[in-house]
């Protein structure tokens, strides 16, 4: 059964910043049975006819989601050639869960990942200038917290600005100059 009334499915695409000479792309889409999101890295047999290699598949990050709404999420590359990733509060109203201020959670948040290296045991790479790299009780991927759920982040290449569109509550909707290790403020 297919169930209608949800906000889940394929949430964004992004091809390397170096296509078609490098063929990966990266998806960002929900999966059930747990409920999570998921970022993976595709590429593609032949860039021309961007007939998918179905032999590959690399799973970067898998992050629990606790209700149906709340995703968001959308993979953007920035001029800087790591790729960005907005998440969601994880859903229902009010971030019960408080997940958009908690720095060990990657929801309600962009993140910053390095898809061409590995750190440690996780599929990517973490950048060293990372707001967060070194600061105990965060997490180093986080680029900026405090969001509800943004569902669009876009980088303005020359004026290296990236803006957030987040979901308001009841009455407002905003977008963000999202700079470096910046909170905005949600659920507060």
């Amino acid at each position: 059964m297919i169930d209608n009334s949800f906000e889940e499915g394929l949430l964004g695409l992004a091809f390397h910043p170096k296509y078609p000479n490098d063929k990966r792309f990266y998806l960002y889409h929900t999966l059930q049975d747990p409920k999570r999101s998921v970022l993976v890295e595709k590429r593609f047999a032949d860039a021309a006819s961007l007939k998918v290699d179905l032999s590959y598949t690399r799973v970067l990050l898998e992050i629990e989601q606790p209700y149906w709404n709340h995703n968001s999420g959308i993979p953007v590359f920035g001029p800087d050639g790591y790729l960005y990733l907005s998440t969601g509060d994880g859903g229902d109203a009010n971030d019960p869960h408080e997940f958009s201020q908690n720095t060990f959670s990657l929801l309600g948040k962009v993140l910053r990942l390095d898809v061409n290296r590995k750190t440690g045991a996780l599929e990517y790479g973490i950048p060293k200038d990372n707001p967060f790299v070194g600061k105990p009780g965060h997490k180093a991927e986080i680029w900026a917290l405090g969001l509800r759920n943004p569902w669009m982040i876009h980088w303005d290449f020359p004026s290296k600005t990236l803006y957030c569109a987040d979901v308001g509550q009841h009455q407002k909707e905003e977008v963000n100059l999202t700079a470096k290790g910046g909170n905005y403020g949600w659920s507060f």
